[in-house]
């Protein structure tokens, strides 16, 4: 078999992947495509900018994996996508790497550029690749549940709120039918003789009787208190995004005329017509850039920072009108960034909108308590990061 037919076999037409491998060498994926299509069906190669473009735009793949010739190249043709605004909905990026190079993938990956990586050179594990994907696949349902959720607004448990409800209910009856079936055998069992069975029945009735009842009493208590505290933590993560970001914004953005019509101050028309001065405060590189050219497309002024600390620099010599911070940075974090910005006269009600992809919610709670204007979840979309500007903008006018 020659290499056209060979590369003809291995390029997947499927019209809507949910998986796509960008690359530019279809021949050295051989073995890389065989398993990625054994297990999605929806799956494609692609080699060409134009076709990446157009799979990107029309179906917005679930998890995109990179194999590029080096790492540095991997990374800038993410970036290069990132920038012209194609990777701006939830997804998964998967890098394929040389063993040579597997170093510089974990690095990639502990700093979040990349999802997970794969040595493919050689390629000795090709169930962890299975593992892998199957995982990114996951974690993109309950992105996409997430985002649906969001949409719905409040009211909403989420299914693993829900299940963990019902495991306690479940354990109650267990527990219960526990409990019961020792009294039954209590109440059956027998002495050899008649003076030890009364002697059994007394001790039942003054000492085991009284125990079990207050044993299922405290579970009672126990299971109670469990569910009550379990239906108290169902606001998740897109209901707080809801509740910071969506909840006081129009559906669209309005033009001044419009907002002139509903309050005639000179201030509010001002603010909701201009663009406005923005700090990014993000390590993130290729996220970091990303953010910043969506803004900087709306003609908005830019200024991205790497670190809590150098943001806290600028902040004492410089006013800004609104700030994008992540939360988890080196040396400062963006919990404590917020804590330390607040302590500077002119930021006390600067609109900080918080950008994360971490999902505990008692630490962006104790975040939010510090003021802020909204919260986006990462990958963040280009609609919500210009839903959130406008809503920064009323903040400043009001």
């Amino acid at each position: 078999m020659d290499v056209a037919m060979a590369r003809k076999e291995i390029e997947h037409i499927e019209r809507h992947p949910k998986v796509v491998l960008l690359c530019n060498k279809v021949e050295e994926l051989s073995g890389v495509s065989d398993i990625i299509s054994s297990q999605v069906s929806a799956f494609r190669v692609l080699t060409k900018m134009h076709d990446i473009k157009e799979v990107l735009l029309e179906s917005a793949p679930l998890v995109i994996i990179i194999a590029m010739p080096s790492v540095s190249a991997s990374i800038e043709l993410y970036r290069q996508l990132a920038q012209l605004g194609f990777l701006d909905y939830p997804h998964e990026n998967i890098l394929l790497c040389e063993n040579k190079e597997s170093g510089v993938g974990f690095r990639c990956c502990m700093k979040h550029v990349f999802s997970d990586y794969f040595v493919y050179k050689p390629m000795y594990e090709n169930y962890r690749l299975r593992m892998i994907l199957h995982n990114a696949l996951l974690r993109c349902k309950n992105a996409h549940d997430t985002t649906h959720i969001r949409e719905e607004h409040f009211g909403k448990i989420d299914e693993s709120l829900k299940q963990l409800i019902d495991d306690a209910a479940v354990y109650h009856v267990d527990a219960q039918q526990t409990l019961t079936n020792a009294r039954k055998n209590l109440e059956q069992a027998k002495g050899v003789n008649d003076i030890q069975t009364a002697l059994m029945k007394e001790l039942r009735a003054q000492h085991i009787d009284p125990l079990l009842d207050q044993l299922e009493k405290k579970l009672a208590m126990s299971i109670e208190e469990l569910t009550n505290n379990l239906k108290n933590k169902q606001i998740t993560l897109a209901e707080l995004s809801a509740l910071l970001i969506e909840k006081s914004l129009p559906e669209t953005t309005r033009s001044a005329t419009e907002y002139a019509a509903e309050d005639p101050s000179d201030k509010v028309i001002a603010l909701t017509n201009r663009n406005i001065k923005i700090m990014v405060v993000e390590d993130n590189e290729i996220y970091r850039e990303m953010i910043s050219k969506i803004l900087i497309d709306e003609g908005h002024n830019v200024e991205a920072v790497s670190s809590g600390l150098v943001a806290i620099k600028k902040l004492k010599k410089q006013k800004y009108d609104m700030i994008f911070m992540d939360l988890f940075m080196p040396e400062l974090d963006g919990y404590n960034t917020t804590r330390n910005i607040r302590n500077i006269n002119h930021c006390k009600n600067l609109p900080i909108v918080a950008l994360t992809s971490n999902k505990n919610k008692e630490l962006i709670r104790k975040w939010a308590t510090l003021g802020l204007t909204a919260y986006i979840a990462k990958p963040s979309t280009k609609h919500s990061i210009l839903k959130t500007v406008e809503k920064a903008k009323r903040a400043l006018a009001s």
